[in-house]
């Protein structure tokens, strides 16, 4: 796919500090596996928890093995090419691991202490690319799956939008609505709407869905004709895998993250089950995950690294090699 070439360096302006504040990062890091942690540990009982699975994406059933973590197999599809864990834990499990003390734990540490800056840096930049795109025949309604504390239904709200959210974790969901916002603790396809939304957003969700393809076609259901998906998810692609292999890259997290997406297969299962794309592009901390495991599991110097940070980010994220792949698409 192309990219649109920029001619300028651009500065993501993350203030590393704010954002994982209180060393949230580290403990995130450190408790990853969380519920799941015991169950990973004993390889026996394992092989008796898990079950095999097709593509998510195109449904074949024939694929190749790309490298095992935390004791769980990640493999390539040999007809699209869409890496997955394969096998996986029933449905239900991951549900209630995202509901569990341990998550909630690592989202009070890492988002809700965060929320005021999320809402200012990010809320507002994914408001307004949702805005930029938005048909103005349309009414603004807007749905967030997996809303986290509602840092962007607070922008959008504030912005004339009526936004509702989704969110399992208990903790976040308590956080949102008492700033007053209007989340539902449930998976969505549990909740019957009565109306139809222009925008539908899903950040850092599909990777952590048993069934992408499902979801998928809920949300087309509830779209308005014309209406837009923005979408997030990890870039398998991406810099920081290269930099820091896949055994120390936290976005390759088996017990959590179930699809990993590249530009080429989110485009193709957009356009497969009934969206056109309409904007892509890659974002990322690349770097400053680099940065962070040599600062703290290495005696690197990183004097040189840390100065020229941005401008290596810069050229990473134009590339289309950010760790975070950002894809708009229109219902067609």
């Amino acid at each position: 796919m192309k990219l649109n070439y920029k001619n300028t360096i651009e500065r993501q302006n993350v203030d590393i500090n704010k954002l994982r504040p209180g060393k949230s990062y580290d403990y995130l890091i450190e408790n990853r596996t969380g519920d799941f942690e015991s169950l990973i540990s004993n390889e026996e009982r394992l092989k008796e928890m898990l079950k095999k699975i097709d593509c998510p994406l195109c449904g074949a059933d024939a694929y190749e093995h790309k490298f095992k973590k935390d004791n769980l197999n990640v493999v390539r599809c040999k007809q699209c090419g869409c890496i997955y864990v394969n096998p996986v834990f029933d449905t239900e499990k991951y549900f209630k691991a995202y509901k569990s003390e341990d998550y909630q734990k690592i989202g009070k540490k890492l988002s809700e202490s965060s929320h005021d800056y999320r809402k200012e840096r990010f809320g507002k930049e994914r408001v307004e690319y949702i805005e930029k795109f938005h048909n103005d025949t349309l009414p603004k309604t807007m749905l967030d799956i997996g809303c986290s504390t509602g840092f962007v239904l607070e922008v959008a709200k504030e912005r004339g939008w009526d936004a509702t959210g989704i969110e399992l974790n208990p903790s976040s969901v308590e956080f949102a609505r008492k700033r007053n916002l209007t989340v539902m603790d449930k998976p969505l396809e549990e909740i019957n709407f009565s109306k139809k939304f222009s925008a539908i957003t899903l950040y850092d969700v599909l990777e952590h869905l048993p069934d992408p393809k499902k979801i998928l076609h809920k949300v087309r259901e509830l779209l308005e004709k014309d209406g837009n998906i923005f979408i997030y998810v990890p870039n398998y692609e991406s810099a920081s895998k290269e930099l820091l292999g896949v055994q120390n890259s936290h976005f390759i997290w088996p017990t959590h993250h179930l699809t990993y997406f590249t530009p080429e297969t989110l485009k193709e299962f957009l356009e497969n089950n009934g969206f056109e794309v309409i904007f892509w592009e890659t974002q990322g901390l690349d770097v400053y995950d680099w940065l962070w495991y040599l600062e703290e599991k290495t005696d690197s110097d990183t004097t040189l690294l840390r100065k020229h940070a941005e401008t290596f980010q810069s050229y990473i994220n134009g590339s289309g090699h950010g760790k975070n792949l950002r894809m708009y698409a229109k219902k067609i």
